[in-house]
């Protein structure tokens, strides 16, 4: 650029390497990740073949930190694959990297043929790297819909080996602040997508529809199956869950399920009145389909059985809306005719809406229930007012109130989940028309989601705990600091004024006290292995 000397501010690049990183907070990212071994659970779940090039926790190390959708990359705020140059780029940023690289005994051996000329992989590395996330026949194939095959998740290992560093960070969560609860909520996914293979859903937009499933005490996604978009939301629900509850840890003792209407299947409701998991009965709060039946009966409760539909806000003051609650003594006809079949309940909510309306040659009220309107609110008129009407099936001892709003807490949770996956992790972003790439993007998309949360947990003050990455970038990990050598180190250089001051040395406390814990529990074990 040379010299611009016609502003009021001369400008003029540098001649040297500049020791100056534009992700301040990183270095601290990554202490925490050494904290928690991450980098010995990619080595296990993704072991390295052979010793050339980059291994695999450099490839994850990298998405991390790039912005792309893999770690790092996700974590800095990129969106595609070509974001990790930025990262390149960037000197202190990479001063940083290969000091964390020499802490990692494996990476001691690695060979570059023509020499290590970059920190970061490059584009054409990384999608080499991805291409080992597609099974040899691109991905599992099965008929689940009726049109023909549609593309579920990826049989490769490695993407066996990418579950199992989210089931290992799941299992540090919960060292770390353990649940004896698990509210599994389960729903789908759509997610926008031009690629070429992407299916058109019942939506009628192409689109990838992972299902996921969310463990809300622990503010965790706990497992998601990549799909077609086109794969009906509740096809083999029953199977996923039962994975779903393979990954959780051991300490968690008691189980809860909440779903939306896919969700609605017999099969799956019996399972979890039948106590055959190891958590026993486990239950459960479902939207049901409002067919003919249930309107018949929810149009024939008597009035005193409507009770208002009540909540306290954050301020512990009770809030009255406009809709009511009751029950119905309802038995599906698609229901298991065995004597021992579960028999369970049955809530339904109503709410008045305003709708055009006109007067017929009798003078009687007719409301205008037009297919769209009835399809989507089941309009019934009950007391001369057109009301929506849903219904929940469930298997608990509550109050239809409680029970409802026990299971409307779904929607805020595990939704903003799926905003923060697409959004702030990229997962939107697909970098290819291979169905195995994308499912992979997808899952790390998730790894990077659950590593944010737990280091925003575990390591950050309370009111951060739940702030997005936007954020979080704003006052800590996009802040341009110095970076020094200091003998066979490093050392950061933070600002006298600077605010992001405070949440490093209150982060690195909270990241010593990580190391205490973890060290003492792995100790015990083996003193357990011992006496044993």
């Amino acid at each position: 650029m040379g010299k611009i000397q016609d502003f009021l501010i001369t400008y003029e690049n540098e001649t040297k390497e500049s020791p100056l990183t534009s992700f301040g907070g990183l270095p601290t990212f990554l202490e925490f990740l050494k904290a928690i071994s991450f980098d010995k659970t990619v080595e296990q779940s993704l072991p390295a073949t052979g010793n050339q090039g980059y291994a695999p926790v450099q490839y994850i190390l990298s998405f991390l930190l790039t912005g792309s959708q893999f770690s790092l990359l996700n974590l800095t705020g990129g969106e595609s694959v070509a974001d990790v140059e930025e990262l390149e780029k960037d000197s202190g940023l990479k001063r940083l990297v290969r000091q964390w690289e020499k802490s990692i005994t494996s990476l001691k051996d690695r060979v570059f043929s023509l020499g290590r000329l970059r920190v970061f992989p490059s584009c054409s590395r990384i999608f080499a790297f991805l291409d080992k996330f597609n099974a040899p026949d691109e991905a599992e194939e099965r008929d689940c819909t009726p049109k023909g095959k549609s593309k579920i998740l990826s049989a490769s290992d490695y993407f066996s080996g990418l579950q199992a560093i989210n089931k290992e960070i799941i299992d540090k969560a919960q060292q770390l602040s353990p649940q004896k609860i698990a509210t599994l909520d389960m729903d789908n996914n759509l997610v926008l997508s031009k690629k070429s293979n992407a299916q058109f859903s019942y939506k009628k937009f192409p689109s990838y529809g992972p299902f996921n499933v969310y463990w809300d005490e622990m503010d965790m996604m706990l497992a998601s199956e990549f799909r077609d978009g086109n794969v009906p939301p509740g096809f083999e629900q029953l199977r996923v869950f039962k994975e779903a509850l393979e990954l959780l840890p051991s300490s968690v003792e008691r189980v809860y399920h909440r779903s939306d209407s896919a969700g609605y299947q017999h099969e799956l409701m019996e399972f979890l009145e039948s106590g055959k998991s190891r958590f026993g009965k486990i239950e459960f709060a479902i939207s049901a389909s409002v067919t003919a039946e249930v309107r018949s009966l929810t149009c024939g409760l008597p009035e005193e059985e409507w009770k208002p539909v009540t909540y306290l806000d954050k301020d512990g003051i009770e809030v009255k809306t406009a809709q009511e609650v009751a029950e119905i003594a309802f038995i599906p006809s698609t229901k298991n005719k065995s004597k021992s079949a579960p028999v369970f309940r049955y809530i339904v909510t109503r709410e008045a809406v305003n709708i055009q309306h006109e007067f017929n040659e009798t003078g009687q009220l007719v409301f205008d229930t037009s297919a769209t309107a009835e399809k989507k609110l089941h309009l019934e008129v009950m007391n001369d007012r057109a009301h929506k009407v849903f219904a929940i099936v469930t298997n608990r001892a509550e109050t239809p109130l409680e029970i409802l709003l026990w299971h409307r807490k779904r929607c805020g949770r595990s939704e903003e989940e799926h905003s923060r996956l697409t959004a702030d992790m990229a997962g939107g972003r697909f970098p290819s028309d291979s169905f195995g790439e994308n499912a992979a993007w997808w899952m790390v998309a998730i790894l990077s989601q659950n590593l944010l949360k737990l280091f925003q947990k575990e390591a950050l003050p309370k009111k951060l705990r739940r702030s997005r990455l936007k954020t979080l970038n704003r006052i800590f990990f996009r802040i341009a600091l110095k970076i020094v050598k200091c003998g066979t180190g490093l050392k950061v250089k933070i600002p006298v004024d600077s605010t992001i001051s405070e949440l490093i040395e209150f982060a690195g406390q909270k990241i010593r006290e990580i190391k205490a814990r973890l060290s003492d529990q792995v100790r015990n074990k083996r003193q357990v292995y011992r006496d044993t």
